[in-house]
């Protein structure tokens, strides 16, 4: 074991330095039903991590009377700006009935 060059002691010294982080994300979803009960539309809006581990925002909107699905994701970058990774705005796809 080296010893210290000035006062010539055998201690050392560990300096540890433990970092934690909390991030909240926000999520909203729902469902309009029409008075019998059946779903009309569904909604979701969340801030999540992209699957490249980016800050990511998503917006889904399925609107089943109106047959129609509207999907939105966005990426935040390095500079803070928010790029476009997905966008959909189509038609829902029928269902195949089995004969």
């Amino acid at each position: 074991m080296k010893c210290c060059p000035k006062c010539g002691s055998n201690r050392k010294n560990i300096n540890v330095v433990i970092g934690e982080a909390l991030t909240v994300r926000t999520e909203l979803r729902g469902k309009v039903k029409e008075k019998s009960g059946k779903v009309a539309s569904k909604f979701l809006e969340r801030q999540k991590l992209s699957r490249h581990g980016k800050e990511a925002k998503e917006q889904l909107s399925i609107d089943i009377r109106g047959n129609r699905k509207f999907h939105h994701v966005e990426e935040r970058d390095e500079k803070g700006n928010w790029t476009v990774v997905h966008h959909e705005d189509k038609p829902l796809k029928k269902k195949r009935i089995k004969q």
